[in-house]
């Protein structure tokens, strides 16, 4: 189905006519399509990737990842630490506005940042570290650690979710679990309301009046400079119509090209697919561990002994070897922390002792209800595998089919599956994010507080904790090691492998920076 076609039977015609009602024939204007929809612009609420990816147009942070991850000075022009390492005094750098005209003050960004450390595992352990924090004037935040901590910068410049963006501070006063209506940010692109229509578009205008550090940009730091007058993040829910968009030169960039679709450039002088090996993620299944049947153990189990992770990957990504890893190990594969401890039941398929452990738990036939997400290519063939596993196993199984943004709403429900909650959902988290002990979501243990699934271990937070203080990296790395242990007796998640997409770009495009994140300043049409 072509592009045009595809308009005129679904919602994007909103696209052209929003784009109409503008004179974007006037401007130069980049058309991305991200994995899903944006329906929120507020990464400190979720930690979706697609509207992290989306608000780093429009939000700056304090601080900021360059590509060598170290934290560098971004909204801060610097920062001083007292001699006995309890006390931070960072400046905010001149020329911060905010995208309503307001200068950026620096009781905004303590409102910011306390509202992150409500929500963040990593802005969380910051906090209960920390003494005070406050606005000494309008250029100054002071704050004041209880013991020498040396996160505290690499905290402030994490680089993805929960993204520690700074909003204004009457902005910042809501719940942190209330993504905020119409955000105001203070980035080099400034998000149109009138004309963000969820389902269809968002639409961001280059703000005039932002301010680019000197420095060259360097990864999620340095100067950002926007060469575009328009963003429009187009939502097309079918990747073949979105390729087709892409080579006919309607849109510039996909986030994901699945591998059975490569084929869909050979011969195409307008577009080409390439790997983006740095934006390498782990697919997970996420289990709620608040309802029936993964309420119990040794259910638990048997989900992961029902599984292996080959036919997703081979579902997913062909035989494209060089675009996966198998994977079990919780902080990643090739990675400091990397190990392959207590790994057999996650990476080896046993039907008959996932039946018997079934029996063992008195399994009742309760149907396990996966949230099928239909609109990003890679989840929707993990599904297509993981719904015949599971019933070869045993289990009895409903799918719910949906889109990636309910999804990423319905999974912060704690209700019975009756009434809107859920058992199973496969998401991505990407190494920047998992392969810290601090920052990967799983590891935590705090139950009703941890992130979705809702695991409980009070060894794997003290364990945490213990590797929050220690400083001696061969006793973290023993402490990682402990902790994927319990992480895979606890079954928080079943891990299903590793992998490396592949974008869809317009060969007219240039200045694309090599990231984790996909970040869109720098990028420019080609003379």
């Amino acid at each position: 189905m072509s592009l045009t076609g595809f308009l005129k039977a679904a919602s994007l015609a909103a696209v052209l006519a929003t784009s109409v009602a503008a004179p974007v024939w006037a401007q130069e204007v980049l058309r991305l399509r991200l994995n899903g929809d944006i329906n929120t612009m507020d990464p400190i609420s979720t930690t979706n990737f697609t509207i992290r990816n989306a608000a780093y147009l429009m939000y700056d942070t304090l601080f900021a990842l360059d590509s060598n991850y170290e934290p560098q000075p971004q909204m801060a022009e610097g920062y001083e630490l007292s001699e006995d390492g309890l006390t931070y005094t960072i400046t905010l750098r001149d020329g911060l506005k905010f995208h309503n005209g307001d200068t950026v003050n620096a009781s905004d960004v303590v409102a910011s940042l306390e509202r992150w450390g409500k929500v963040d595992g990593l802005g969380k352990t910051l906090f209960s570290k920390m003494e005070a924090m406050s606005a000494a004037d309008e250029k100054t935040i002071t704050i004041r650690m209880s013991e020498p901590w040396g996160q505290v910068i690499p905290a402030l410049g994490k680089i993805s979710s929960n993204v520690p963006v700074i909003m204004t501070a009457e902005q910042a006063a809501n719940d942190p679990s209330e993504p905020v209506a119409t955000p105001i940010g203070s980035g080099p692109y400034k998000l149109v309301p009138d004309e963000w229509v969820p389902g269809s578009v968002a639409v961001f205008e280059k703000f005039e009046d932002y301010v680019p550090r000197s420095e060259p940009a360097d990864m999620a730091a340095g100067g950002k400079v926007a060469h575009f007058d328009r963003v429009e993040l187009v939502y097309i829910p079918d990747t073949a119509t979105a390729i087709d968009a892409l080579i006919g030169g309607e849109i510039d960039w996909i986030e994901e090209v699945p591998a059975d679709m490569l084929p869909f450039f050979e011969g195409a002088d307008t577009a080409k697919p390439i790997a983006a090996r740095q934006s390498g993620n782990s697919m997970q299944l996420v289990v709620n561990h608040l309802n029936p049947p993964f309420d119990n153990e040794k259910v638990r189990h048997a989900l992961q002994w029902a599984l292996e992770q080959e036919p997703f990957l081979l579902a997913a990504y062909g035989d494209a070897t060089e675009r996966y890893l198998e994977c079990a190990a919780v902080f990643f594969c090739d990675t400091p922390y990397a190990s392959d401890a207590n790994t057999e039941r996650v990476l080896t398929r046993d039907v008959g002792k996932a039946k018997a452990l079934l029996e063992e738990a008195g399994y009742d036939g309760t149907p396990v209800v996966l949230l099928h997400v239909t609109d990003i290519p890679a989840h929707d063939a993990y599904y297509s595998v993981l719904k015949p596993m599971l019933e070869e196993a045993g289990f009895v199984v409903e799918q719910q089919m949906s889109d990636w943004a309910t999804v990423a709403t319905r999974r912060a429900s704690k209700e019975p599956v009756s009434e809107g909650g859920w058992n199973l959902f496969f998401t991505g988290w990407g190494f920047v994010d998992q392969s810290n002990p601090m920052t990967n979501v799983y590891v935590s243990g705090e139950g009703e507080n941890a992130w979705f699934g809702w695991a409980n271990s009070e060894e794997l937070r003290d364990l945490r904790k213990q590797f929050a203080d220690e400083s001696d990296p061969e006793v973290r790395k023993k402490l990682a090691e402990r902790m994927q242990v319990l992480t895979h007796d606890l079954v928080s998640y079943v891990p299903m492998g590793q992998a490396f997409p592949s974008q869809g770009i317009a060969t007219n495009l240039e200045g694309f920076i090599e990231s984790p994140v996909p970040f869109f300043w720098e990028v420019r049409r080609a003379d």
